[in-house]
C-alpha cells in the first residue's frame, strides 16, 4: 500500500546510516491519504505543490539539527508519519548525483559513473549516486547540472539533502537502494575526477545557487545576432569534446555532435543552420585530433575556461589547410565488429538526367570550397573510388578523401561480411546515396531553371499582397507573419508562412521551399537571411526582412537567371565545354576534342 509507513523499519535504516557516520535529518512524510504532513493544503498529491510533498526538512536550521544518536531518532517516533534525508556538503562529507532525464542519463554513462561502485538507490524514474565530498567543489554552490546531470553538493553553506529509502516518493514509489549496492554492502566511492572536472568547470546552476548565471562546458545562455553566435557556440562545441573521454569514438562522436546541434537550436538565436553548426563542430573534431597525433593528451587544466577561451582561437586556423581523413567531412561513423563503417550523414547526390546523365555529389561541409558544395561527376567517375576522391580534391582543391587508399575504398565500396566485421557486411557510401536518392533529387535537362523561376515567382506574387504598417508613427509588421512593408526599403515577412499561403494554391514539392531559399543565399553569397525579432503584446516573433538586394535576386530568378556554373571534378572532364542555354535550360554539355 502507497505511504504506508513503518517506523521499525525506517529505524533500522537510521540507525545504520548513524553508524556510516552520514547526518540524517527527519523529513515530512506522506499521510495515508497523499497529504504532506507540513500541513499546506497545497503540499499533496495532486496539489499545486505536490513535487515538494514529503520532501522538505522539518523545521529551520535542520542543517545542524541532523540526528546524532539513535535516541535522537527513537524521538521522532511520536505517531506522525516522516521520511528522512542525509545531509549533504562539507559537513555531511558527501554528494549526491542523480539522472532524473534520458539526457542526464546518458551524460553520466559518458563519464563511466554507470560503472562506478557506491552506494545507489531509485527514486521514482531517476537514479542517485552517493559519493564522498572533494575541497573543490568549495565554491560550486548548493546544486550545479552539468550535462543535465543534478549534481546535490551542499557547498557554499547551503542547507542541502536528498530523500534517502525507505522514504516515499509523491508517486507512491518507495525510495529503495539498487540491489547489492545499498550503503551496508558497498562502501561511499570516492567522486571520480571526470565528474569533479564537469562540475567545477562547467554545468547549469540550480535553484540553490546564489548567482542564476549560466555558464560552463554544457550549458548555454542564449546568445543573439550580433553577440557572437559563431565563437559561442565553437567554444561550447570545443568544451563538450574537451570534457568528454573518448570524443573521437565514432559513438561518442555522433553522440556529441547531437548534443551541440541541440544546443545550437535552443541557444543561438537565430540558430545556426546545421550545415554551419556542423562546420565549426568537425573543426573541433578536427583540431583535437591533430593535437592528440601531436602526443597532446587532454589534462585538467584544458578544460579551464581560460585554456578553452584560448584554444578555440587556434581552432579555426585548420579550416585553411588541406582536410585529410572522414570523420570531419559529415559522414557518421559506427562500429561494425573491428571495423569502422560509415553513414552518408548530410551526403546526398542529385541526378542529371541528361544525354549522357550526369551525377552531382552534394556535401554541405564543402561548401566555402571552389565548388561551393557541389562536385558534377560521370557514372563512371561516380562508380569509382579512386575516382571519386580525385574529383572530389580537384573540385574543392582542398579535401583528400584517399590519404589511406585502401580504407577510402572500403568506405566507398563497401566491405565484405567476414570475422571481422561480425559476419555482417557493410554498405559503402555509393550504394547508401543511391539508396538515399528519391525521384525529387532528378533535375530533368531543360527543366530545373524553369522550376526555380515558377517559385521565385510564387513568392514576388505574394510580395505584390504586402501590406503597409496599420500605424505610420509606430510601424509594425503584421503578426499573421504575411509580408508587410515596415519601412519603404524593407519587407519583413515569416519565410514559412508565406509558403503556408503559396502551397494552399500551387503544388509545391517538399523541400522546394529549402531549394528556393539556397538559391538565392548562393545567389548573393550569403550564409542565411536576414533575421530579426519583433515584440508584440503576447511576445516575440521572428521575421525575415528582405531589401532591395534580396527581391532583385528573386526577380533573377523569376527570369531563368540560376547564376549557376556546375563544378566538373572529373579527370576526363577537364576539357569539358559548358554552355548556358535558354532560361528553361540549366546544363547543356558536349565534349569537346584536346587541341
Amino acid at each position: 500500500m502507497a505511504f504506508e509507513f513503518d517506523f521499525n523499519e525506517t529505524f533500522k535504516w537510521c540507525a545504520l546510516y548513524l553508524s556510516k557516520g552520514l547526518r540524517v535529518v527527519r523529513l515530512h512524510g506522506i499521510a495515508p491519504d497523499g497529504k504532506c504532513t507540513c500541513r499546506d493544503p497545497e503540499c499533496r498529491v495532486g496539489g499545486t505543490k505536490y513535487k515538494s510533498c514529503g520532501k522538505h526538512p522539518v523545521g529551520s536550521d535542520w542543517g545542524d539539527r541532523y540526528a546524532r544518536s539513535e535516541d535522537d531518532i527513537l524521538e521522532w517516533g511520536d505517531g506522525t508519519p516522516f521520511n528522512i534525508g542525509v545531509v549533504l556538503g562539507p559537513g555531511g562529507g558527501v554528494i549526491d548525483n542523480e539522472d532524473d532525464s534520458p539526457e542526464a542519463t546518458a551524460f553520466r554513462e559518458s563519464l563511466g559513473l554507470h560503472e562506478l561502485i557506491t552506494p545507489s538507490w531509485t527514486s521514482g524514474k531517476s537514479t542517485h549516486q552517493l559519493t564522498k565530498w572533494h575541497d573543490s567543489l568549495a565554491a560550486c554552490g548548493g546544486v550545479l547540472k552539468p550535462g543535465g546531470l543534478e549534481c546535490r553538493l551542499g557547498a557554499g553553506d547551503r542547507q542541502i539533502q536528498s530523500v534517502l529509502p525507505p522514504s516515499w516518493h509523491h508517486t507512491g514509489v518507495q525510495y529503495r537502494w539498487k540491489p547489492d549496492m545499498s550503503i551496508d554492502d558497498v562502501e561511499i566511492a570516492e567522486t571520480p575526477k571526470a565528474l569533479l572536472l564537469q562540475i567545477v568547470n562547467g554545468g547549469e546552476r540550480g535553484p540553490s545557487s546564489k548567482n542564476a548565471e549560466m555558464v560552463g562546458s554544457l550549458l548555454f545562455r542564449e546568445v543573439h545576432d550580433g553577440q557572437g553566435r559563431h565563437r559561442a557556440l565553437l567554444i561550447h562545441a570545443w568544451k563538450c569534446i574537451v570534457n568528454d573521454r573518448f570524443p573521437l569514438s565514432p559513438e561518442r562522436r555522433g553522440e556529441i555532435t547531437r548534443q551541440i546541434l541541440d544546443a545550437n537550436q535552443k541557444y543561438i538565436k537565430p540558430p545556426k543552420t546545421d550545415d554551419e553548426a556542423l562546420s565549426i563542430i568537425n573543426s573541433c573534431f578536427e583540431h583535437y585530433r591533430r593535437k592528440e597525433e601531436s602526443g597532446w593528451r587532454c589534462s585538467p587544466s584544458d578544460v579551464s575556461t581560460d585554456a578553452v577561451e584560448k584554444e578555440v582561437d587556434r581552432v579555426d586556423d585548420t579550416a585553411d589547410v588541406a582536410v585529410c581523413g572522414l570523420e570531419q567531412q559529415g559522414l557518421e561513423p559506427y562500429q561494425v565488429g573491428e571495423v569502422v563503417g560509415y553513414r552518408v550523414g548530410s551526403w546526398r547526390i542529385e541526378m542529371i538526367q541528361g544525354d549522357p546523365p550526369e551525377i552531382i555529389l552534394c556535401v554541405p561541409q564543402w561548401r566555402n570550397t571552389a565548388c561551393r558544395g557541389r562536385i558534377h561527376m560521370t557514372l563512371d567517375t561516380f562508380r569509382s573510388a579512386p575516382k571519386v576522391a580525385a574529383a572530389v580534391f580537384n573540385a574543392t582543391r582542398r579535401v583528400i578523401l584517399d590519404g589511406d587508399s585502401k580504407r577510402w575504398f572500403g568506405v566507398w565500396k563497401g566491405v565484405d561480411a567476414s570475422k571481422k566485421t561480425g559476419n555482417a557486411s557493410v554498405p559503402g557510401l555509393m550504394e547508401q546515396l543511391m539508396a538515399r536518392k528519391t525521384a525529387a533529387d532528378d533535375i530533368s535537362v531543360g527543366t530545373s531553371s524553369l522550376r526555380y523561376a515558377q517559385l521565385a515567382a510564387f513568392v514576388l506574387q505574394s510580395f505584390k499582397r504586402a501590406t503597409k504598417p496599420k500605424s505610420e508613427e509606430k510601424p509594425e509588421p503584421n503578426e499573421s507573419g504575411r509580408p508587410c512593408w515596415v519601412t519603404p526599403d524593407e519587407l519583413w515577412l515569416q519565410w514559412g508562412k508565406v509558403w503556408d499561403d503559396i502551397g494552399r494554391q500551387q503544388d509545391i514539392a517538399p523541400g522546394e521551399r529549402n531549394r528556393i531559399r539556397a538559391k538565392i543565399l548562393s545567389l548573393l553569397g550569403q550564409k542565411d537571411f536576414d533575421h530579426r525579432r519583433h515584440r508584440f503584446p503576447g511576445g516575440r516573433l521572428e521575421y525575415v526582412v528582405f531589401t532591395a538586394e534580396w527581391i532583385e535576386a528573386l526577380e533573377s530568378l523569376a527570369a531563368g537567371e540560376d547564376g549557376e556554373r556546375p563544378v566538373y571534378g572529373d579527370v576526363e572532364a577537364e576539357n569539358r565545354k559548358t554552355k548556358n542555354h535558354e532560361p528553361s535550360t540549366v546544363h547543356d554539355t558536349q565534349m569537346v576534342a584536346s587541341e
